[in-house]
């Protein structure tokens, strides 16, 4: 039996081509659309479950304190770890992860050899054990059984080393600290939120072995005992901070525990961490339903055009059901004809999604091998959505065509208003307002996304270059590089800064009273000078810092933005020239002059205090040269600026960063994004417009006799395409009506993650409607036209 419905499907898809064409087209765009986004999907909710105790490893978070806005942070002081080990049974292991440096890049010496690493940490001995750390050469018990060891990654050991043996080989870091290789160590996974490429031990550094509540640096893991309540542990946890911090000292109010799984995804509002890796389960959620949305597009086509097909098809059921076929051998029928359709758009979409995966990384950014095609969850998801789309592209024309009774063969009329037309202008709607809310969704991100291009940060990020000096042997050195610099045409000017805006500041407050225990927490970056000049800061009141400090001045140079003086009361930016600021570089701190506000983070937060200060005796070093330069060939200028580097500071490696690129990397998720959202929402689109043209062509078939009539009668090309194009843009415009609401609704939604955003314009919904209306007359108009022109002696002829 089962073989006769296949020979009679296949009879039946080979018979009306245009509606196998259709379908095939659409189901196979949805499915391999679906097949890339949920590889994707699959990849990103896999990170970290590869650990053998990834369930019971958590990372410590902490909640600031109403100071600092209730903000969560991922780092914090490096005595949390030690005293959770210490106080709380139920942690079985603690380990303490920093990057080298705080997070700026690291400069490595091997014999004559320069090189730049970015993935440099510092951490406990335990994290070998905790996150299963697989030693090609030597061991996690003997990886720091000596002092000033380090282990490396496999791919770090080519990178340094070549084929040469890397144990027992001494690497320079920094030009400070000079550390044996102890141990070889496979790359960790890429599904992984630990980023480190080389570890050395925390206790070989001040920074375990000075245990303090201060400094909020340090990220911590801990590894619970099993079948532990996490909750619980929590608690205990916080109540460490009245146990061991002064209640002056308490910036942090609670401690939570996020588990190791979940830090990849679910880390969007989580401040100070290190890894690299982080995704969004915001994204995952938008790009499954997406994903989805495009294949329900695709089904709603398939049930659209089989129905629409149905009448051309009535006579051959009728027939049937006269010669003894009941209704469950109909339906049995259209399943396995729907079956084997879907089967085939599976294969085609599933074949084509390989080819497709350099544009995915491309569009995206993210990178998906073969293998995560052949994963076992996509195997399986594959066969269930066979198994869901035949079910649910199929069920509708198969129960809609199975009823139709035999005496559809004396009775040719059609009853205008059925169920069947009800429900395809339904799904025709149901399609066209996905559309429109993918339009106005596209339109908007992509105007957010230019508004965040296009404002002005409150200083100028272009044509600046970004060098690190912080591993120079000597100040002098570094005085020496300045001065070269300067010397070269193409400069205009050099600032000689800890970090460049928004990167590796220090942390302080400051209070209205030196006596007050809570202020206004800022960041602080101590300069040389000349920085008004380098980042084109503008000044409102008072001066740049001065060029020059005379030996033996213990003043504090200050350059301040208007979030410090409003929040120190001073009437005018005037008022504030020349005032102490109380902070925690001391009380001899003077107001200089006062910048406008200025953007040194991300457009989603709202500017904060900032201070420059220069100081004879200043507790932060040095770091980065900020160069402003004005050269054309900006190839040949790197050239010589890293000329000009080598030869004055020839024992670090040359390393320079960008800082309009550094401003656009704040917002390369919101880049992806729009890009995926974009190119996905225009193919489903674009499948929407397939089902739209095949119905326009059956429903041209359906009146072609009527349209030789009214061409006999004389009406006009123009006229008749009216006339078939109308009761399709009737149904778009009713989708604009439910559209339009709903769209809204989702952007403000998703424009609140920014604390400054464009406007959503009245604009956007004329657009996306227009744009719905001209989608849909194209598409259709190709169809009205060529029954327009079709000769009506063929139309009106006989059956």
């Amino acid at each position: 039996m089962i073989r006769n419905y296949i020979k009679i499907a296949w009879r039946n898809i080979l018979a009306n081509k245009l509606f196998t064409l259709l379908n095939i087209a659409g189901l196979a765009i949805g499915v391999c659309v679906c097949i890339i986004l949920f590889s994707f999907v699959n990849k990103e909710l896999s990170y970290d479950k590869m650990y053998s105790n990834s369930e019971n490893i958590y990372r410590v978070n902490m909640e600031t304190s109403e100071d600092y806005d209730f903000e969560t942070w991922a780092t914090m002081p490096n005595a949390v770890g030690p005293a959770m080990l210490k106080d709380i049974p139920q942690v079985k292991k603690m380990t303490r992860l920093i990057k080298d440096d705080f997070g700026a890049t690291a400069s490595l010496k091997i014999g004559e050899k320069n090189f730049t690493e970015n993935g440099l940490y510092l951490a406990d001995s335990t994290i070998f054990e905790m996150f299963d750390f697989k030693f090609i050469s030597g061991t996690h018990e003997s990886a720091f059984s000596k002092p000033k060891s380090i282990v490396i990654s496999k791919s770090t050991k080519v990178r340094l080393f070549g084929e040469q043996d890397a144990m027992n080989q001494f690497i320079t870091v920094n030009n400070r600290d000079t550390l044996q290789v102890a141990g070889v160590y496979a790359d960790l996974p890429k599904n992984s939120v630990m980023d480190f490429n080389m570890v050395y031990n925390i206790m070989d550094s001040w920074m375990g072995t000075n245990v303090y509540w201060s400094n909020a640096s340090y990220e911590t893991y801990v590894q619970l005992q099993p079948n532990v309540n996490s909750a619980e542990v929590e608690k205990q946890a916080s109540k460490l901070i009245d146990k061991y911090v002064d209640k002056e000292g308490q910036y942090f109010t609670k401690f939570f525990l996020q588990p190791l799984p979940k830090i990849h995804l679910y880390s969007a509002d989580i401040r100070e961490g290190y890894s690299t890796k982080l995704g969004n389960i915001t994204t995952i959620k938008s790009l499954l339903f997406l994903s989805l949305l495009v294949l329900l597009i695709a089904c709603i086509n398939y049930m659209n055009l089989a129905t629409a097909n149905s009448q051309k098809r009535a006579k051959g059921i009728g027939i049937n059901k006269v010669l003894g076929a009941n209704r469950n051998q109909m339906l049995s029928l259209f399943y396995v004809e729907t079956g084997i359709m879907v089967f085939l758009s599976i294969i085609i979409g599933y074949a084509v999604s390989f080819l497709a995966l350099p544009l995915f990384k491309s569009i995206t950014g993210n990178e998906l091998g073969y293998s995560d095609l052949l994963a076992t969850p996509i195997l399986v998801g594959i066969l269930l959505t066979w198994g869901v789309v035949t079910l649910v592209a199929g069920s509708y024309p198969a129960i809609s065509m199975s009823g139709i009774s035999p005496l559809v063969l004396v009775n040719k009329s059609k009853k205008k208003g059925s169920a069947s037309e009800f429900v395809r202008k339904g799904l025709v709607v149901f399609q066209f307002a996905a559309s429109i809310i993918l339009i106005i969704a596209v339109t908007i991100i992509l105007q957010q996304m230019a508004f965040i291009k296009n404002k002005n940060l409150g200083y100028d990020p272009n044509g600046i270059i970004a060098v690190s000096v912080k591993s120079a042997e000597t100040e002098q050195q570094v005085a020496s590089l300045i001065k070269s610099l300067e010397r070269q045409v193409n400069v205009e000017s050099v600032s000689a800064v800890q970090a460049m805006p928004g990167t590796n500041e220090s942390g302080r407050s400051v209070y209205k009273l030196a006596t007050d225990n809570t202020g206004l927490p800022i960041a602080s970056c101590r300069t040389d000078g000349n920085i008004v000049n380098t980042l084109k800061l503008k000044v409102i009141a008072g001066n740049e810092l001065p060029v020059t400090i005379a030996e033996g001045d213990s003043i504090i140079y200050t350059l301040v933005n208007e979030k410090v003086v409003s929040y120190l009361n001073y009437k005018t930016p005037e008022e504030a020239v020349g005032k102490i600021i109380h902070t925690e570089l001391g009380s001899r701190a003077l107001i200089t002059g006062v910048v406008e506000n200025f953007n040194f983070n991300s457009f989603k937060e709202d500017i904060g205090g900032y201070m420059y200060y220069k100081a004879i005796s200043a507790p932060e070093g040095i770091r980065t040269l900020l160069v402003r330069y004005n050269s054309q060939n900006l190839s040949q200028f790197i050239g010589q600026l890293q000329q000009t580097f080598n030869e004055t500071l020839p024992n670090t490696a040359f390393d320079y960063q960008f800082v309009d690129r550094h401003v656009a990397q704040l917002y390369a998720s919101e880049e992806k994004t729009a890009s995926t959202v974009t190119i996905f929402s225009g193919l489903a689109i674009f499948i929407a417009c397939l089902g739209l043209f095949g119905l326009a062509a059956f429903t041209a078939e359906q009146r072609k006799k009527e349209i030789g009539v009214r061409k006999v009668l004389g009406a006009t090309v123009t006229g008749i395409t009216r006339l078939l194009s109308k009761d399709f843009l009737k149904l778009v415009l009713i989708a604009f009506v439910v559209a339009a609401p709903v769209a809204y609704w989702l952007m403000q939604k998703w424009l609140l993650d920014f604390a400054y955003r464009t406007e959503i314009n009245w604009w956007v919904f004329v657009f996306a409607g227009l744009a719905a209306v001209l989608i849909a007359l194209i598409t259709v108009s190709f169809q009205a036209i060529k029954a327009a022109i079709a000769n009506p002696v063929k139309s009106l002829r006989t059956e």
